[in-house]
């Protein structure tokens, strides 16, 4: 379990690097193309941790949650939110934390509909009590409420 959270820790810390060379002025929004980039390389830190179609992953990409998820697909939902830093290890979603990191990790064009996402499901997380299945369902909840602009690394 430690080798994990080192190995989490140490990937979170290349993404915040690579994002950091994405957005070298912290005044200037993050742009679409820099957002899909930073979908991947999340994708590519958490992916190879669990036992996961493509198919899946890609179908979560657009916000398609019409099928029943596997343990391992609600815990690679954990591992992503734990990487954006919007959710604690028993998976609780922090909706204050979430608001004010929108800035850094959406192009200003998907800004509004997430505040509202971010807003709607605040408490979906209450709702279960695993903590890989509060993440999913929360996550589910975001696409639910994106008005068909969601994505998923």
């Amino acid at each position: 379990m430690k080798h994990w959270k080192r190995r989490s820790s140490a990937v979170f810390a290349i993404v915040l690097q690579v994002l950091v060379l994405l957005l070298p002025d912290p005044a200037v929004a993050m742009t679409m193309e820099q957002f899909l980039t930073s979908l991947d390389m999340i994708r590519s830190g958490c992916a190879p941790k669990f036992k996961l179609k493509t198919e899946d992953l890609d179908r979560l990409r657009v916000g398609d949650f019409n099928f029943p998820p596997s343990q391992d697909l609600m815990c690679y939902t954990k591992c992503v939110s734990l990487m954006a830093g919007t959710v604690n290890k028993k998976g609780e979603f922090n909706a204050p934390k979430a608001l004010a990191q929108l800035p850094h990790l959406v192009p200003p064009e998907m800004m509004e509909m997430s505040r509202k996402s971010v807003e709607a499901c605040r408490d979906t997380h209450k709702q279960f009590k695993e903590s890989c299945e509060r993440v999913y369902q929360t996550a589910k909840c975001f696409s639910e409420n994106a008005d068909g602009q969601f994505m998923w690394p």
